[in-house]
C-alpha cells in the first residue's frame, strides 16, 4: 500500500508535492491540518469509568435488568 492511501480512503486530503500548496512554506500549515484530524479522533475517545461503560453498553444498578432498556447484547451489572 503506498504511503497516503489510508489517509485518501478516510477521506482526508492529501498533503500536495507540487503547485503552490505543495511549496515548503505551507509545511506547517499541513502538519497543524493533521494535529487538527488528529485532535478530532481524540475526542471520539470517551473519558472516566461512566464514558467508558456507556460507550461499551454496561449499565448497573440495584434492580433486576428490564429488557425494555439497552440494546442486545449490552452488559448489566446487578449489584446484590
Amino acid at each position: 500500500m503506498a504511503v497516503g492511501d489510508d489517509a485518501q480512503e478516510a477521506g482526508w486530503p492529501l498533503v500536495p508535492d507540487t503547485g503552490e500548496d505543495g511549496k515548503v512554506k505551507w509545511g506547517a500549515r499541513e502538519i497543524n491540518r493533521t494535529r487538527d484530524f488528529a485532535a478530532q479522533v481524540k475526542a471520539l475517545i470517551p473519558t472516566g469509568k461512566a464514558g467508558f461503560r456507556a460507550a461499551a453498553g454496561i449499565t448497573m444498578g440495584t434492580a433486576d435488568p428490564n429488557n425494555a432498556d439497552g440494546d442486545d447484547g449490552d452488559i448489566y451489572l446487578k449489584i446484590l
